[in-house]
């Protein structure tokens, strides 16, 4: 094992520098017997898990076990996945990091010394992950939970595979509603060759054929897009209030009715929302345009919960609805802030253990989760 340079491509990885062949070269190396053991040791050097308690060897064997699944998991074909595929290499890296030598990377705003992280926390039962599912109502009244029906044609123009819900397209004018409870998400392709995810607690009413000069959907809860953009037949969608239009664009909507505001934000191409014009990496929320990490926005697409600087609130609120639980809160509310990147394929205890460090206490009961201070 060549120690130098896995110190050097270390902390490029950590100031964001390195480049796609210096990190594969650094996945090569972290793979080598010996080198995880050095850099937890190299950390300490340089102050990044100072004094911080260890964690069993078993912990951080299973968080090494999800970097090795990751590595060698195919890319899906879609391009915003493999643009950040490493990113998310890095940051279960960062994760195993902070197991193994402490929870400081899952803390913002202050630093927690954490004799027994999981002190007065209970799991009673546990809460599964959320997977693949949805609910499709046709204007006829035919409706199917794909959750359980076969592979296959659905009706006319509407076929079900394991990768996704088609609209192939018919002479028809008639109207379908898909629906993800909570706990659910699922992939759908217009019968334009849009498209589009759903998360959890969502909606999407799209005709089974587009015809006028304009395609036009509506939503509520959270929807990712990747439109096949047509300079002669704009791609319209209306969530709540909001109006956004296609001008040839991949862009995710958050118009869960638990949120503040609508956020739009463009991962790519241009939209044009409420008469304002997104550029790539903006976000446009409650009147304003900002520039965000628009990977993060879309984190949940690709299998994973993304934060930044989320106050608990918002953290729960994510989990209550992949997690399909109801979040109690007793005691006065923490005002600390939150990030970092976890897999929504863990176990809800799973994902508590690694917030335990940060000072949250629990009680897990099924369906119900009670957060105290």
């Amino acid at each position: 094992m060549d120690k130098q340079r896995l110190k050097i491509l270390f902390q490029k990885n950590i100031e964001k520098t390195i480049s796609e062949e210096e990190k594969d070269e650094f996945f090569n190396l972290l793979a080598e017997p010996g080198s995880l053991s050095f850099l937890r040791a190299f950390c300490r050097e340089i102050d990044i898990s100072d004094n911080l308690p260890e964690m069993p060897d078993d912990a951080s064997q299973r968080v090494w076990a999800n970097i090795v699944a990751q590595k060698q998991e195919q890319s899906p074909n879609s391009k915003f996945l493999s643009k950040v595929k490493w990113n998310r290499v890095a940051a279960l890296i960062a994760i195993f990091l902070m197991l193994a030598g402490g929870y400081k990377y899952f803390t913002v705003n202050k630093k927690i010394q954490v004799a027994n992280a999981s002190l007065g926390n209970k799991i009673i039962k546990d809460a599964m992950p959320g997977h693949t599912g949805a609910i499709l109502k046709l204007s006829n009244g035919d409706s199917f939970l794909l959750d359980t029906t076969q592979n296959g044609t659905l009706a006319k123009g509407i076929t079900k595979s394991s990768q996704a819900l088609r609209v192939n397209g018919t002479s028809d004018t008639a109207y379908a509603t898909l629906v993800t409870p909570l706990g659910r998400q699922q992939k759908l392709k217009l019968s334009d060759g849009t498209v589009v995810w759903l998360n959890a607690g969502s909606s999407i009413r799209f005709p089974l054929l587009f015809k006028k000069n304009i395609r036009a959907v509506e939503i509520t809860g959270e929807v990712y897009f990747e439109v096949n953009h047509k300079s002669n037949q704009p791609f319209i969608v209306k969530a709540k209030n909001q109006q956004i239009e296609d001008l040839g664009t991949h862009f995710d909507i958050n118009a869960y009715s638990d949120e503040s505001f609508i956020k739009t934000t463009l991962l790519e191409g241009r939209v044009r929302v409420n008469r304002r014009l997104l550029r790539p990496g903006e976000q446009y929320a409650n009147g304003e345009i900002s520039k965000v990490n628009a990977d993060a926005a879309i984190a949940w697409v690709g299998g994973y919960f993304q934060f930044e600087h989320a106050n608990i609130e918002t953290v729960m609120r994510q989990i209550a609805r992949w997690y399909d639980v109801k979040v109690n809160y007793e005691g006065k509310i923490s005002n600390q802030l939150f990030g970092g990147e976890i897999q929504r394929s863990l176990k809800l205890s799973q994902l508590l253990e690694l917030l335990a460090g940060t000072g949250i206490h629990y009680t897990l009961d099924g369906n119900t989760l009670t957060i105290r201070p």
